[in-house]
């Protein structure tokens, strides 16, 4: 399988030049999307033929990083089965359908576009039978948390990201400046990785990165929400200063035998 990113061109014939009429003579070019176009495989029917989603995300655009709930599924700890495919890109195309996927693109944060750090924290891996960026572990961590939208429930992403083997802790911080700079972000990661400092064996220093210096932290009228949820079921964190849904606080879905 094959892919050719030609944004120029909106039939497959064009782009089969680069790697053979052939192939559209016998019937192996299926058009994923206006300028993308998947080489199907001898003895595979190409109307049934699902290609793999991770490489259709990082062909998305130039830049395009498989993110958010699908790197989880990548790095093999998704909780769930997703039928979206989740990327980011400094452009996203639209949202569209092919066969069994619904792809969404993800506009990468403006701090991270104006610093040129886009692919910060992103690894490109061979794939099958082609090359995947996307985001490692920590990064990705991040994203979800900051992007719930884009993770899934708030069991999905707990019960997903708490299947990392280790965190980098001062990846994590450095990724959370790059990207936001702000001290919500930071107090959301860090109350995260303080109810699992036994997980990864994660110290107070460590947590220290996400706190801001005791002259500059806000006051309680100034709090932090952890997402937008109904405020009636909310528990206050004083130690980051943060509200957080109950079912987090206890992180109920794991009192369900």
């Amino acid at each position: 399988m094959a892919y050719w990113p030609d944004p120029g061109h909106s039939a497959p014939f064009h782009a089969a030049r680069c790697g053979g009429a052939g192939w559209v003579r016998a019937g192996r070019v299926v058009v994923v999307r206006p300028g993308l176009f998947a080489v199907v495989a001898d003895g595979i029917d190409p109307a049934r033929f699902q290609p793999m989603p991770d490489l259709v995300s990082t062909k998305m655009t130039p830049d395009a990083v498989v993110s958010h709930h699908s790197a989880l599924d990548f790095w093999g700890i998704s909780y769930s089965l997703w039928f979206d495919a989740v990327y980011s890109a400094t452009e996203p195309a639209p949202p569209f359908a092919f066969r069994a996927m619904c792809y969404r693109g993800v506009r990468f944060p403006q701090r991270l576009i104006d610093s040129g750090s886009q692919h910060f924290g992103v690894v490109t891996r061979t794939y099958a039978d082609g090359v995947v960026r996307v985001t490692g572990m920590e990064r990705t961590l991040v994203d979800v948390l900051a992007d719930p939208d884009y993770g899934g429930s708030w069991d999905e992403i707990y019960q997903s990201v708490t299947r990392a083997d280790q965190i980098d802790v001062e990846t994590v911080a450095e990724y959370c400046q790059l990207r936001d700079g702000g001290p919500a972000l930071r107090a959301k990661v860090g109350f995260f990785l303080d109810q699992h400092r036994e997980l990864w064996g994660i110290s107070a220093s460590d947590l220290d990165q996400f706190r801001p210096l005791d002259q500059f932290r806000p006051p309680r009228a100034q709090i932090f929400v952890f997402d937008t949820f109904d405020r009636k079921r909310t528990h206050y964190v004083e130690d980051w200063n943060l509200v957080v849904p109950v079912e987090v606080v206890e992180r109920q879905w794991e009192l369900v035998f």
